[in-house]
């Protein structure tokens, strides 16, 4: 570990919209995870790491506010624990948080970068990624989020598990614009943790991922995840109206799994009647160092 008393160190990592999924549990949690396909955004996160010394103990500010953050504190204590000494984690989003979109797998794959470098721990881009996938499963707050996030692009995810461990396949894209629409927070660990709502979540998954595997492209992606988003009985009564609204001007729409949030290829008027549409181009890159 490098001896300069104030440190810092920043990474990004982009966000990423599940489309469909099916649980893959594992008393391992490095081999549990997710199957299912997902669209990474540009729009993600930069996490600012800086180390000192004199400091004792951890603190972890999201959006400038001071917060518990267990997914992203999972990380920190994971890779600096024997170090003893403080740290302090900034986390800025371009996203919304507890909508579906990824946010705190991004903002742990962001630390576990940002602390590699910061304590100079050399570890490959598999191992910190693996970090941050513990993380996410430990806290129920994702399961195939991070290695989306690592490689970026539209991402079908044949294996469960981190980098290294996962196996994923990417679908063509032109860096496509996605326009979305957030309703609400929703806590994925509620889900996570419902069994019956599990038991209906992988019946749908297992027939979204073969019907996505016979034509592997970003619009059937997206013909797919309406599907799922339908049966699935995981999205609310106003996901389906703006599902259905967008219908209605010949485009289509899904919601972002686990998240209170509708998303569309391009631009959408019907979209625009259900509050403020946001928009990220696909990310054709994944989490990275910046500073």
């Amino acid at each position: 570990m490098r001896n300069t008393k104030n440190i810092k160190t920043s990474s990004y990592s982009p966000s990423h919209i599940t489309g469909f999924f099916e649980i893959c549990d594992n008393k391992n949690p490095l081999y549990k995870g997710s199957v299912g396909a997902g669209i990474v955004l540009e729009a993600g996160c930069v996490t600012e790491v800086s180390l000192n010394i004199s400091q004792k103990g951890t603190k972890i500010e999201i959006n400038g506010m001071e917060e518990e953050a267990s997914t992203s504190k999972y990380v920190v204590e994971s890779l600096t624990g024997k170090y003893k000494v403080g740290v302090m984690v900034s986390t800025v989003f371009d996203v919304p948080v507890g909508a579906g979109l990824g946010a705190s797998g991004a903002g742990a794959l962001s630390t576990a970068h940002a602390i590699n470098e910061l304590l100079s721990l050399g570890m490959t881009t598999n191992e910190v990624a693996q970090i941050a996938h513990l993380a996410e499963v430990e806290n129920n707050t994702g399961l195939g989020d991070v290695i989306a996030e690592t490689y970026g692009g539209v991402v079908i995810r044949k294996k469960p598990g981190p980098p290294g461990i996962g196996i994923i396949d990417t679908v063509p894209h032109r860096r496509e614009r996605i326009s979305y629409v957030v309703f609400r927070k929703r806590s994925t660990k509620a889900v996570l943790l419902d069994d019956s709502m599990k038991r209906v979540i992988n019946e749908a998954g297992r027939q979204a991922m073969k019907e996505m595997i016979r034509k592997p492209n970003l619009e059937n992606f997206m013909l797919v995840s309406r599907k799922f988003s339908l049966h699935s009985e995981v999205i609310s009564d106003k996901c389906k109206d703006a599902i259905e609204a967008v219908d209605s001007e010949g485009k289509v729409a899904s919601a972002a799994m686990i998240g209170d949030t509708v998303f569309v290829i391009g631009k959408s008027e019907a979209l625009k009647e259900f509050g403020e549409v946001k928009e990220s181009r696909i990310s054709d890159a994944g989490a990275r160092r910046i500073g």
